[in-house]
């Protein structure tokens, strides 16, 4: 396990250590992705990351609570019931010019993952739609605030999930980096990914989202890590935001375990050639550092943008402003696939 230490010691982030960790055990899912797929092609990653694509996703909808939608700190953490039962629809709660749903559906692995549907307040649609993916130790309420306003003025719902031991969801990020159990850690590395492109698969049976030009993801932090990855290996994904997002150099030895490129950007990104990725960084970042944003941004491919703001982690409102004006922009820029005969 010495390349777990350099790794850890090299660069400081927690799921390229936890892929280095244990990047000799080969769980089921990456022993499929090895077999006749080579480390730095697609198709490793997209088998890695493959799921069984449900007919019909069971949704529950239901009015938020003011704790669902509270933008400062995390939400009760809710019992998962044993069974979800499709409701709605459910009157919104309305804040500033958003409408916000509350949904919950079972993922993959059998986990419940809420959400909140945020739509233009007062409208029918259908709208396009940005997934959002929040940050660490963050919930889908916060990223809701962060970037659903601008985007609801300009026409667009944003749909944002909680990602495992985070908003309403069992665990905590702290509990399980202090138990040391990466095993786990990457298995709910492999959840969120999964739960990322399975909210896609939601918002394609829902009447008031429209998906004839695909999704747009926006991710904040962590959520702009996990965004590298599901992005480039959803092809329903048209353009990305990442706002703070970055990279780490896990160096030419560890980039040689299998695991860690299921967990590397640097792995992923160059797959989504051609298709537009903004990136929204702070020069003053002490989180994620202005050379790590500069790593991602040279290994993105074209098209690509990088807007920098006089900011730390926390970005000012007017990148969000820019976001969704960025967002407008490509949307219109998309053409539907061209149908069947």
């Amino acid at each position: 396990m010495a390349a777990a230490v350099v790794l850890f010691h090299v660069n400081k982030h927690p799921l390229l250590y936890l892929a280095a960790t244990a990047g000799l055990l080969l769980g089921p899912e990456l022993a499929v992705a090895q077999a006749g797929h080579a480390l730095g092609d697609a198709s490793f990653l997209s088998a890695y990351f493959f799921y069984s694509k449900p007919d019909k996703v069971i949704v529950e909808e239901t009015t938020p609570t003011e704790d669902q939608i509270r933008f400062y700190g995390r939400p009760d953490v809710v019992e998962a019931p044993a069974d979800i039962k499709p409701t709605g629809p459910a009157a919104p709660t309305t804040v500033g010019p958003v409408d916000i749903r509350h949904l919950r559906f079972r993922d993959a692995d059998g986990d419940i993952v809420p959400a909140l549907l945020c739509t233009p307040k007062g409208k029918k649609g259908p709208f396009p739609l940005a997934v959002a993916v929040h940050g660490m130790n963050s919930n889908k309420a916060q990223v809701c605030g962060q970037v659903a306003p601008a985007l609801a003025k300009r026409g667009f719902a944003v749909l944002a999930p909680d990602m495992p031991v985070h908003g309403e969801r069992p665990g905590s990020p702290h509990d399980l980096f202090a138990s040391q159990d990466w095993i786990k850690a990457l298995r709910l590395h492999r959840r969120a990914i999964i739960d990322i492109r399975q909210c896609i698969d939601v918002a394609e049976a829902r009447p008031e989202l429209d998906l004839s030009k695909g999704v747009i993801l926006a991710g904040y932090s962590m959520g702009s890590w996990l965004d590298s990855i599901a992005g480039p290996i959803d092809p329903r994904v048209k353009a990305m935001v990442l706002m703070v997002g970055g990279a780490t150099d896990p160096g030419p030895v560890v980039k040689k375990l299998p695991l860690v490129a299921t967990a590397d950007p640097l792995e992923a990104l160059p797959f989504f050639a051609g298709r537009p990725l903004l990136l929204l960084n702070g020069r003053h970042d002490q989180t994620v550092t202005p050379e790590m944003a500069d790593r991602l941004f040279a290994a993105a491919p074209e098209p690509k943008e990088q807007k920098w703001y006089d900011s730390g982690h926390h970005l000012p409102d007017k990148a969000y402003e820019d976001a969704a004006k960025w967002v407008a922009q490509q949307w219109a820029k998309l053409t539907p696939p061209a149908a069947t005969k």
